[in-house]
């Protein structure tokens, strides 16, 4: 395992951005946010994934020099369409829309078609938390969950984002409808670990923790079972309908590798009603009250999404973030 200083690794993936004619301050803004990813431990959706996005960018899937235009505007709600640019740059500009829009009517909906992997998908509950608003952000993704009772995979795993601003400590959580996202899955099989609870079917229909078993079946477990295969469609179907934009099955006839995605970026500017320092001492208080729980004996503390955050950044940023080997070496091979 590799430690690389935070400034390294961005300095790199920027510089191979570059070499794909990717505009300056979308190189910036990409390779700092996929950066940040893994030094925050999210590894799944850092560094990890940066090879995936070059091929895709050198197949033509991801285009570069474009950007998330409106299409329609009613009110507190907006359209608008991606141009099949850099994911991150069109979640970052939609929730950016949605938080102007908040600012004034209390609440803004943009609705995003055509767009691509926006990475980790906090980044954007964590954007509106720095603008002091609360959000809700979910995205679908192509066809890799089967339906409750079902083989194939005709649904997908569609990331969900809850957020609300607490201090310096805002409550983020960034969940998959399915118990891992694939990131996880794969993290854990180059790490040659097995998860820690169930995490899908293998070839004979039977629940499997080997995280190498479930890639290769493609049949990842919902969260939930059925309460998870349900969120997922509903997902689907408003982030579809919402920004007239592909559901899992038309992401799924498209060819190559995952893209045409729709998101939808909500933000809530709850203070015009809520005073800022009462609502963030009931989180405060109930936070309190969450880590006093009894312990299990499994664990050392109750978490709380977002709550190790801050420790696993400064650990990162004092001893380098952890890449395995064989992640760099492909990248820097890419160049």
């Amino acid at each position: 395992m590799l430690h690389i200083p935070f400034e390294e690794a961005q300095a790199e993936l920027y510089r191979l951005l570059r070499t794909r004619d990717c505009p300056e301050a979308h190189a910036r803004q990409v390779s700092r946010e996929i950066a940040r990813n893994s030094l925050e431990g999210v590894y799944s959706h850092g560094i990890n994934r940066f090879a995936r996005l070059l091929h895709n960018i050198d197949d033509g899937i991801v285009r570069l020099g474009v950007e998330a235009l409106p299409v329609a505007t009613f009110g507190a709600i907006e359209r608008m369409d991606g141009q099949l640019g850099l994911g991150i740059v069109n979640a970052a500009l939609a929730m950016a829309r949605a938080i102007e829009l908040a600012g004034t009517h209390g609440i803004g909906l943009v609705a995003l078609r055509n767009t691509n992997h926006w990475m980790r998908a906090a980044t954007y509950g964590y954007q509106a938390c720095d603008a002091g608003m609360a959000a809700i952000c979910f995205t679908n993704t192509m066809p890799n969950m089967p339906a409750w009772g079902a083989v194939d995979a005709r649904l997908g795993n569609n990331p969900l984002v809850l957020a609300i601003p607490h201090g310096d400590h805002p409550v983020v959580l960034d969940m998959a409808a399915s118990q891992f996202s694939y990131g996880a899955l794969e993290v854990a099989m180059l790490q040659g670990k097995q998860m820690p609870i169930d995490a899908g079917f293998d070839e004979e229909g039977r629940l499997t923790k080997d995280p190498e078993t479930v890639l290769r079946t493609r049949r990842i477990l919902p969260t939930g079972y059925w309460k998870g295969a349900g969120l997922s469609l509903l997902l689907d179907l408003f982030a579809g309908c919402l920004s007239l934009g592909n559901t899992t099955l038309g992401v799924g006839r498209l060819a190559g590798d995952e893209h045409g995605l729709s998101q939808v970026f909500i933000a809530i500017d709850y203070h015009k009603i809520v005073p800022a320092d009462q609502a963030d001492t009931l989180t405060g208080e109930l936070l309190a009250h969450l880590a006093q729980s009894r312990l299990d004996g499994g664990t050392d503390a109750i978490r709380w999404p977002g709550s190790r955050l801050a420790a696993t950044r400064e650990k990162n940023l004092r001893d380098g973030i952890p890449v395995d080997e064989r992640v760099w070496s492909a990248i820097c091979a890419m160049g």
